[in-house]
């Protein structure tokens, strides 16, 4: 059979069709994505090579990834993309470039970068570059055999998913999905992909029975019998790689069996060199590289006049396709029957022949990859001590590129191996708890904590704290950052025995303070946490820790936030700007943002924009914009929100897209609130659910549910049907869950809410209500009468909010509306319309239309200028109340309001407190309020002089 048999072309054409649709659909300005998915051998490869032959894309690019299990190569499809798309330009990348963590000789490498940042900016690099090869002509992207790729792959794709937006490109995953079993990584993964905008999903099902007879009858040149033709797609299953390898091998013998003796019976004529040859390609994979295939066959005892006649033969014989630089089987499922078929031993010793050769070194072939195969081959050889070096290598190699799973899992694999190297302490120059922390540091970048935590436990077992304090100190540090991390309080037992463990003034006691104070905020313990803070501000200064300065700095700003003082302006000023001095990246952001929620506690929300306008830049200055974004339009989004710039806001999170797991999450819960102002129910209820599955409770620190709390009680009580009381019990819950109202440093901005909840309760005649509304209240005042309620304007605006709606008489809660309504000419549009509204019920009842019809007009005015879909403020009701209430009363003398009036009318006829209350039917304890009040404005001390006053005014 002539190798162009190969390409017929069965039962895709659709599929074809819809890939250049998208494909044309990217070149008009909107990036598209297609996952490729199907089980091995069903014609993925046929119809992406149909793909790049056809698509309408000015530039294409393949890259595929390699099954190669731990130690492999990280990014390895992205590396070969960028490789080929650099090589048809003739060009490298710029000196000092980011992408030459992926490209390692093709330009001046860069040393490593071992945070976060590094990452991101590795991956806005690449973003860039495929951005700028895709104008203006576009650019098709293939990557395949995604089920065998790297976590830092996988990252990296996502990346591209979420941020290639309008640029004309077109990226195709192929996924072999028969290999996902129940633990497989992308299990998960490719719902959310598929949860994306402009990805699309493509299964490719079996042909056929009518296609398997076109594909033979291509491939044989001539039709089959009926009976074979049934028995062909009985036992391929339709799968085209099977028909392929019967008819390509068909001798009259029938049908084989299975699929592994389909496969085999084109490798079984072969000679014996060839079949041997085949064997030693098949343990590197399913590709190698010609030159190491050479070394590894003469190791083997082939010489290489006979390794030519045995490709040849192979590639002949269409089990083999060689490339530019080396072999590859036709397909994947090939070389693992050809693996399987070798015995025990001759795939160890086929793995320690390629361990030797890689390890004097393969010319042209990249160290990295020289590395990452050798601790591979290594371990699989059973050669410890080599594949403990080897690892190790690959370990930095990794770091170097930003391959941060793939670093944890080779020092894990390194620590494996330690136990079976009695030397491994002299071959890697380090002892191993000081490899534990590097595993226990590793696995927090990757962010699994629980690992974290997990190695830093193993390494404490067996450290002696009185012999090796800093070792020990050390770890302790490492796990309570994991601990911190997972919102675990323990952390504190860490950090402090931690620094028990170092004398006074050392170095390190400065840092172990700075995350001391961290955990404290978070935590809770906001006094201890300020006099850590400024404990640790000292302590940095006397030993030139200036990292640990500017972290200190930000913590205590961002205590004071709650106070509004200038004060906390400058902490964070200055921790921002000590940051940047050593690079701590990390604590400068985290310093814009408190920043911007200072301004905001201010009520200052154009500054507080401003801010986030100056993190951004900041970001983008870094090379991180489009990682960190997600952040920005976040907060930038928020404030526009309280600025009434609603479509603004709308625009930002459309251009900055969310990223990982919390961003997403809050990102929800800012789309939640516009969803909720529009009064657009059954997208708001979507969206919260959307929170709860992007951030299950159980993966969540507390204080991040209270968007979700917040979010769910606006929807009760504003919502369609009547759920004021399941509003209620659900603040209990979230009482009960993560201190919905006791919380007051986070969650005083949604008391006056709640607040208004009790006041509606109150209101109404529904069994149960009263009671709930009273329970309520009881946690309400106790929360407002704290002594750490904020101090700040927006704490202020909340507190006197919140008090008046509980207030159980008018009089009471004008006191409170009027001071609230001064501050909430500076807050959010949302504050001034609750703040207008709640006292325009308030001086309704109180008969003072005047001023209630000029808050109800503000109301009306400002809700025009955000838009007919805004539903907060009841218009409607306020002015059908307006114009149902009797007519102004009569001015009484000294201020007096009706309801004073009708007291001092009772307690002239010399009743007690509970007599009036009694005869008014209201509380003694609002009697003697009103008593109070009323001796006030008649400028007495006593009930006898107010009496006399009483009747010189002829009230009596």
């Amino acid at each position: 059979m002539s190798p162009s048999a190969h390409s017929v072309f069965v039962g895709r054409r659709p599929h074809l069709d819809r890939l250049l649709t998208d494909a044309r659909r990217a070149l008009e300005g909107e990036s598209q994505a297609t996952l490729l998915c199907g089980d091995a051998g069903i014609g993925k490869s046929r119809l992406l090579a149909e793909y790049l032959e056809h698509t309408p894309m000015g530039r294409t690019a393949l890259g595929s990834c390699l099954e190669l299990g731990t130690g492999g190569i990280a990014y390895a499809p992205f590396t070969a993309l960028l490789r080929h798309l650099l090589r048809a330009e003739d060009g490298a990348p710029e000196t000092g470039s980011q992408l030459t963590r992926l490209l390692p000789g093709l330009g001046q490498d860069i040393g490593p970068d071992t945070g976060d940042n590094g990452r991101a900016r590795l991956f806005e690099a690449v973003l860039t570059f495929l951005e700028e090869r895709a104008r203006p002509e576009g650019l098709a992207l293939v990557v395949e055999d995604l089920h065998w790729s790297d976590a830092s792959t996988r990252d990296l794709l996502v990346f591209l998913l979420r941020n290639l937006r309008t640029a004309p490109v077109h990226l195709v995953v192929s996924v072999r999905t028969d290999d996902l079993h129940r633990t497989h990584p992308l299990r998960p993964l490719l719902p959310e992909l598929e949860r994306l905008p402009r990805v699309a999903r493509m299964d490719l099902d079996p042909l056929t029975r009518q296609e398997v007879a076109e594909q033979a009858a291509a491939l044989a040149g001539a039709a089959f019998t009926e009976t074979d033709l049934d028995l062909l797609h009985e036992r391929s299953g339709g799968n085209p790689l099977f028909v392929e390898s019967f008819v390509g091998t068909a001798d009259g013998g029938g049908v084989p069996e299975g699929p592994r003796d389909l496969l085999m019976r084109g490798v079984e004529p072969l000679p014996d060199t060839a079949r041997k040859v085949l064997g030693l390609v098949s343990v590197a994979g399913d590709r190698v590289d010609h030159a190491l295939l050479a070394e590894v066959a003469e190791r083997s005892g082939i010489e290489e006049d006979h390794l030519d006649e045995a490709l040849r033969h192979a590639v002949d014989a269409q089990v083999l396709r060689a490339t530019e630089i080396g072999y590859v089987f036709r397909h994947a499922l090939l070389a693992e029957a050809v693996k399987a078929d070798l015995l025990p031993g001759q795939r160890v010793r086929a793995h320690r022949r390629y361990a030797e050769v890689l390890d004097t070194g393969v010319p042209g072939l990249p160290r990295a990859e020289t590395v990452a195969q050798l601790a591979h081959h290594a371990y699989a050889a059973h050669d410890h001590p080599r594949a403990l070096v080897a690892a190790w290598e690959a370990a930095q190699r990794a770091l170097a590129a930003t391959a941060h799973p793939e670093h944890l899992e080779l020092l894990e694999r390194v620590l494996e191996l330690w136990e079976l190297v009695p030397d491994a302490a002299d071959r890697l120059d380090l002892d191993r708890s000081a490899l534990l922390l590097r595993v226990c540091l590793a696995a927090q970048v990757a962010g699994d904590l629980r690992r974290s935590v997990d190695h830093a436990t193993d390494g404490l077992a067996d450290l002696d704290s009185t012999t090796e304090p800093e070792a020990a100190a050390r770890l302790l540090v490492a796990r309570a950052r994991a601990y911190k991390n997972l919102g675990r309080i323990v952390a504190l037992d860490d950090m402090r025995a931690a620094a028990e463990l170092l004398p006074e003034g050392h170095f390190e006691q400065a840092a172990i303070g700075a995350a001391t104070a961290s955990v404290l905020m978070l935590q809770g313990f906001h006094d201890e946490a300020e006099r850590v803070a400024g404990e640790t501000i000292d302590l940095a200064r006397r030993v030139g820790d200036r990292g640990s300065e500017a972290d200190a700095l930000v913590t205590r700003g961002a205590l004071l936030d709650v106070t509004g003082s200038d004060e906390a302006l400058e902490l964070l000023r200055e921790g921002i700007r000590i940051a940047r001095e050593p690079g701590e990246v990390q604590v400068e952001l985290r310093g814009f943002i408190n920043l911007s929620n200072n301004l905001a506690m201010r009520l200052e929300y154009e500054e507080a924009l401003d801010t986030t306008r100056r993190f951004a830049d900041r970001c983008a200055e870094l090379g991180i914009l489009r990682s960190q974004g997600g952040d920005y339009g976040n907060a930038a989004a928020n404030y526009l929100n309280c600025l009434g710039r609603m479509d603004q806001a709308r625009r930002v999170l459309e251009v900055y897209p969310a990223g990982e797991e919390l961003t997403a999450a809050r990102r929800q819960g800012v789309v939640a609130q516009f969803h909720l102002i529009q009064g657009d129910w059954e997208a708001a209820e979507r969206v919260l659910g959307e929170f709860t599955r992007v951030l299950p409770r159980d993966r969540s620190s507390a204080m991040e549910y209270l968007t979700y709390y917040f979010g769910r009680l606006w929807l009760l009580k504003e919502g369609p049907g009547d759920r004021l009381a399941e509003a209620a019990r659900l603040a209990f819950e979230g009482e009960a869950d993560i201190g919905l109202i006791d919380q007051v440093r986070f969650s005083h901005q949604g008391l006056p809410s709640l607040s208004e909840l009790v006041s509606r309760l109150r209101h109404r005649d529904e069994p149960g209500d009263a009671e709930l509304a009273e329970e309520l209240a009881v946690l309400l005042r106790r929360t407002l009468e704290r002594a750490d309620w904020p101090t700040s304007p927006a704490g202020a605006l909340n507190r006197h909010m919140a008090l008046g709606w509980l207030a159980e008489n008018p009089t009471g809660a004008l006191v409170h509306w009027e001071r609230a309504l001064p501050l909430a000419e500076r807050a959010s549009v949302m504050s001034r319309i609750d703040a207008w509204t709640g006292a325009f019920w308030t001086l309704l009842a109180l008969g003072d239309r005047e001023r209630a019809t000029g808050l109800l007009d503000r109301v009306r005015e400002l809700r025009g200028r955000l838009g007919p879909a805004v539903s907060c403020g009841d218009v409607a009701g306020m002015g059908a109340a307006l114009a149902d209430a009797a007519p102004a009363p009569v001015a009484l003398p000294a201020g007096l309001t009706p309801r004073e009036a009708e007291v001092l009318v009772q307690v002239a006829k010399g009743l007690s407190n509970r007599e009036v209350g009694e005869a008014l039917f209201i509380s003694a304890k609002t009697v003697s309020v009103h008593v109070t009040n009323l001796m006030a404005k008649l400028g007495v001390n006593n009930r006898t002089a107010a009496v006399t006053r009483a009747h010189e005014f002829g009230l009596v």
